[in-house]
């Protein structure tokens, strides 16, 4: 084996450019592969954070049969004491209970269907930030009457500052909601959706709405270490259990379930952006091909004469694939040694973007930068395809070498 890989070595260079071509289409395939996907998975796991810590959170509580049927019977009670034990946990950031619910908005003589968001102010400002998306009023205090709607909505209502709403819906055990609510601030939401059916206002003035004090429609849970899901959502649920006689039928659920439309997406986008590395290895797939049908083509008599010296054609076949995993190793250690100190200085320091792809991040809450992610997988994966491609090339040399005919070659 040792004199195969040193004649394999040696192969390698009596042809200089043949052989750095080889390695050349090997090194561009891996790097652009890689950077591509690690754009791709660093943009995707970036916008998944932002939505996992200002919106929707890693971990959700809500009663077990909310999640099928999102009705206000089947919204949750919890005491503010359970809040500050949850808050204790080793790797909770924030907690936000949230009470969500649909109500027909009226003012003057406009009516409109909205999302109405109950939330605790301050809970909100630290996990979403959401006074900053404040263009015209105030924030609401923790025991405001008032509420907060998107600048859409206040534009099709023709309602300002001070104005009055009225909210009519459906409250706790069928009973009827109905409440006025002054606008105290007009907010510029993520979306046009959001900007133009969505409203706050505070946890106390939205229970009292639908006649449910204490209740919510969930618990939405920050954390800092996402590698630590499991652990924490153990620990929320083993305090839930210590409190089973006021919470029988609570459950935990991870962003994984709540959140299975949007992985859904993000596996949309990542198939897309497979389908482009596909073509691109293809492309250099056949090139390599190419070469090494020129390289058999060329080395005939060379093969036919290794074999009249009695090389076997099982021992010559080996050192050709060793010369194509040659190339392929050395490719793929060149782009290595380029790719992964490149990944990890913009994982570290993330692209600025400026101009409208800037406004447009802004737009739905997200920082504006485009990081690299440096998961180890990325690497791998490339790796595993490029050694793959290797072994396929090789079929064509070794099949020429089984069926040469020394006599006439």
């Amino acid at each position: 084996m040792k004199t195969i890989i040193k004649l394999a070595w040696r192969n390698l260079w009596r042809n200089r450019r043949r052989t750095l071509i080889s390695i050349s289409s090997v090194f561009f395939a891996f790097f652009f592969c890689v950077l591509l996907r690690s754009i791709s998975d660093g943009v995707w796991e970036k916008l998944l954070d932002n939505i996992l810590r200002t919106q929707a959170g890693h971990i959700q509580i809500h009663e077990k049969d909310f999640w099928e049927d999102k009705l206000i019977d089947n919204f949750m009670f919890m005491e503010k004491e359970t809040f500050s034990q949850l808050e204790k946990i080793n790797n909770i950031t924030h907690i936000s209970p949230r009470v969500e619910t649909f109500a027909m908005v009226s003012y003057r003589t406009v009516n409109k269907g909205i999302a109405l968001i109950g939330i605790s102010p301050e809970r909100e400002a630290q996990k979403s930030n959401l006074p900053s998306r404040l263009v015209k009023g105030k924030y609401l205090a923790e025991s405001d009457g008032g509420i907060l709607i998107g600048e859409g909505l206040s534009n099709y209502l023709k309602a300002n500052i001070g104005d009055t709403l009225v909210l009519i819906g459906q409250g706790y055990h069928g009973s009827n909601a109905s409440g006025l609510f002054p606008v105290r601030g007009i907010l510029q939401m993520m979306t046009p959706e959001m900007n133009n059916a969505v409203a706050y206002a505070t946890l106390p003035a939205t229970q009292q709405f639908i006649d449910m004090p204490n209740g919510y429609s969930g618990i939405l849970i920050s954390i800092k270490d996402n590698n630590k899901l499991d652990e924490t959502m153990q620990a929320v649920s083993l305090q839930l259990l210590a409190e089973k006689d006021n919470y029988p039928s609570l459950r935990v659920y991870s962003w994984h379930f709540t959140m299975e439309r949007q992985l859904q997406t993000g596996e949309s986008d990542k198939a897309f952006t497979n389908v482009l590395m596909l073509v691109m290895y293809l492309i250099v797939g056949f090139g390599i091909l190419g070469t090494i049908v020129m390289m058999t083509n060329e080395r005939r008599r060379e093969f036919c004469m290794m074999i009249s010296l009695g090389m076997s054609r099982l021992r010559l076949g080996t050192t050709v694939v060793f010369e194509l995993l040659m190339i392929s190793l050395t490719g793929v250690v060149a782009a290595l040694l380029v790719t992964l100190p490149l990944t990890h200085w913009f994982n570290i320091h993330p692209i600025q973007l400026s101009g409208a792809m800037a406004d447009t991040y802004i737009q739905f809450g997200m920082e504006p930068v485009m990081p690299m992610s440096v998961n180890p997988a990325i690497f791998s994966d490339q790796m595993l395809i490029i050694f793959f491609m290797a072994l396929i090339t090789a079929v064509y040399p070794m099949r020429k070498i089984f069926k040469l005919h020394i006599t006439n070659p």
